[in-house]
């Protein structure tokens, strides 16, 4: 796989446990972890337009900038790198989940904490 993983949460915990488990499944190869969505947006302006694609871990609630926040600012118009998210959220409200899919950028929704079979199928997808 040709990727950038990043995974944005604001739990230190869960981005060290996130690290180790996407370590595990071979995600490892450009793996960036950001305990902000600022930090995550930084990072990704920072990237070129042409850069390979970034599959986003993303949490939803997070403070100052959260989850839906960054959704928004790499939906909009001029925004050009391709960008797949999968939300990991503790989140069980189906609205979050139908307001998640109603961004095109948003490949899955899935609880917390993320596990190796979610990886799996995310692996199938972009092999």
């Amino acid at each position: 796989m040709d990727l950038t993983i990043a995974v944005v949460d604001d739990d230190n915990v869960i981005l060290f446990l996130y690290k180790k488990i996407l370590q595990k499944a071979k995600f490892d190869e450009s793996l960036y972890t950001f305990n902000s969505a600022k930090k995550a947006l930084d990072f990704l302006d920072s990237l070129p337009d042409n850069a390979k694609p970034i599959l986003l871990f993303l949490d939803i609630n997070m403070p100052v900038m959260n989850g839906w926040d960054l959704l928004e600012v790499i939906h909009q118009i001029g925004f050009e790198k391709e960008v797949h998210v999968v939300m990991v959220t503790s989140s069980v409200d189906v609205s979050d989940k139908e307001k998640a899919f109603s961004y095109s950028k948003v490949i899955d929704f899935v609880e917390k904490p993320l596990d190796e079979l979610v990886l799996q199928r995310l692996k199938l997808r972009f092999l």
